[in-house]
Order: C-alpha cells, then structure tokens, then sequence
C-alpha cells in the first residue's frame, strides 16, 4: 500500500516537472525570441516599463496543476495522443476566454495578437500535457520493472 502511494507520488512529481519545465522552456522562447516583436509592436502603448513578476508565478503553477489533472491523470492509461488532444482542448478554452475577452474589451488589443497568441496557447498547452503524459509513463515504467 505504502510502496503504491510512493510511487504514484513520484509520478505526480515527474510529471509536474515535465509540465513546468516544457512549459517555462517554450514560453520563454515564444514570448522572449520568436514572438518577443510581434507582442512589442502590436501591444507597446499597453505595456508596463516594469513586469510584475508574482501573476505569472501564479499563473504557471496554476495552469500547470490543471494540465496535470485535465490532460494528464485522465489520460495516463491511454496513449500519448489522447493527453495532447485534451491539452489542446483546454489550451483552447483558455488560451480563447483570455484573448477573445482582451480583444472585446483593451482598446488597442489587435485581432494579430488575439489569433497568434490563441493558437500559441492551443499548442503549448498540448505540448506540456504530452510532456507531463511521458514524464507520468516514465516513472510507472519504472517502477513496474
């Protein structure tokens, strides 16, 4: 019993590491090389001098704790393809509410940023729950030897 609870546990730990490590890894080279432009031209006059640091902490620990639950655990006995599609799935939903609502409501928003970052976060999103799904498989590999 004991030994089941160790090693669902290290499960847990490999695949939120998976996810925050995908994650961080792929957003910092979105937002800070690929896209970094894209978001300065389209969105100057809506950008602070300074970030503030703690609503992305919130925001990754978070998304990456539902990722796991949504993506992850209801998938961790199908195959890898199943986790990237629920990933997407939420990507979308997400990643939508929080750019169609932008769009509506910042002037200055622009329908360019809407669609480029809604469709970064669809495949981010997929991604990371693929990376959490391997990292979930690897260690039940694992411990099944």
């Amino acid at each position: 019993m004991l030994s089941n609870i160790i090693r669902f546990a290290k499960n847990i730990v490999a695949s939120l590491l998976a996810i925050f490590v995908c994650f961080g890894v792929l957003d910092f080279m979105w937002l800070g090389v690929i896209a970094d432009g894209w978001y300065q031209s389209e969105m100057e006059p809506l950008l602070r001098s300074q970030f503030i640091t703690w609503p992305w902490v919130v925001f990754y620990l978070m998304y990456g704790c539902v990722v796991f639950v949504l993506a992850v655990v209801a998938n961790r006995d199908k195959s890898l393809l199943y986790a990237g599609i629920d990933g997407a799935l939420l990507g979308l939903a997400s990643y939508g509410a929080y750019n169609l609502t932008a769009y509506s409501i910042i002037e200055g928003f622009t329908l360019f940023i809407m669609f480029i970052d809604w469709a970064w976060g669809t495949c981010l999103t997929s991604a990371s729950a693929m990376a959490g799904w391997l990292g979930f498989q690897l260690v039940k590999g694992k411990s099944s030897e």
